[in-house]
């Protein structure tokens, strides 16, 4: 079974990968599983036609604690099943809370069998790894990490902290799988994102293009994998999800992440 960690910065594109990534496996024949792990609960927003799910939090807040997978799993498009794990109202308790709740709950209730799935998909908010945020990366979670990057700044400084939770839970079998870049605004940025990967001892796994057609697919609330199937942005959606399917754990050395003072240095170099 794979169990695949998506994390990024806030607002980075990591849903989108996430989505696309469960859309494919799905249409593939595969099994899946969608869990978003941020309290905006709006990860799976795409593969549910636009419907919000009931959390983890909102569930276990009307049942009294029941722990029933059937009352936090929805089943959405291609059959993905969808999982958000929701949090407290804005300015209330720990955001990371609900996701270690759901990450338990998920993990009492043995959702992860791989006679019920095939993939699992964990998009992780990941612009502090607290404790919480970091749960999708306890023992039999997700393996792989992949980390969504741009060429900004604060976001190449959330993917450092991230790879620093990667080798804190590399003894659970966690690795880097490598980073997933999103340029944002300069093209010709690439080799600074490139020199940042091999500071960082991974590789790029894809450039994610700047295509309208991701723009088009979010305003109808689908995927660009169903609304432009054909499209050269999807082809590298596809090709994205096969290489990470097909990475070895294995044969991943750890990542070789930066101290702050070493990471700034960097930046201004």
């Amino acid at each position: 079974m794979e169990k695949l960690a998506i994390y990024g910065k806030g607002g980075i594109g990591k849903s989108v990968v996430a989505t696309n990534l469960s859309a494919h496996y799905a249409l593939s024949g595969k099994r899946v599983l969608h869990v978003g792990c941020d309290p905006k609960h709006d990860s799976s927003v795409k593969l549910m036609n636009g419907t919000a799910v009931t959390t983890v939090m909102a569930s276990l807040g009307r049942r009294n604690g029941n722990r029933n997978p059937s009352s936090i799993v929805n089943r959405g498009k291609f059959d993905i099943h969808c999982i958000e794990s929701g949090g407290p109202a804005p300015g209330v308790g720990c955001g990371g809370r609900g996701v270690a709740r759901a990450i338990e709950i998920i993990d009492d209730s043995g959702l992860l069998d791989p006679a019920r799935y095939d993939v699992a998909i964990f998009d992780v908010l990941g612009d502090v790894v607290c404790g919480g945020f970091a749960a999708p990366l306890r023992s039999g979670m997700a393996r792989k990490v992949l980390i969504v990057v741009s060429e900004e700044p604060m976001a190449l400084y959330a993917a450092n902290n991230i790879a620093k939770a990667v080798i804190t839970y590399a003894p659970n079998g966690v690795v880097l799988g490598g980073l997933i870049a999103n340029i944002r605004t300069d093209p010709d940025q690439a080799p600074f994102v490139e020199a940042f990967a091999a500071r960082l001892n991974t590789r790029i796994l894809s450039y994610i293009q700047r295509d309208a057609l991701i723009i088009a697919a979010e305003k109808k609330q689908m995927t660009v994998m169903e609304y432009a199937r054909d499209s050269k942005v999807t082809d590298i959606f596809r090709s994205l999800a096969d290489r990470v399917y097909d990475l070895d754990p294995g044969g991943v050395a750890p990542p070789t992440p930066m101290s702050d003072d070493d990471f700034f240095t960097f930046i201004r170099g």
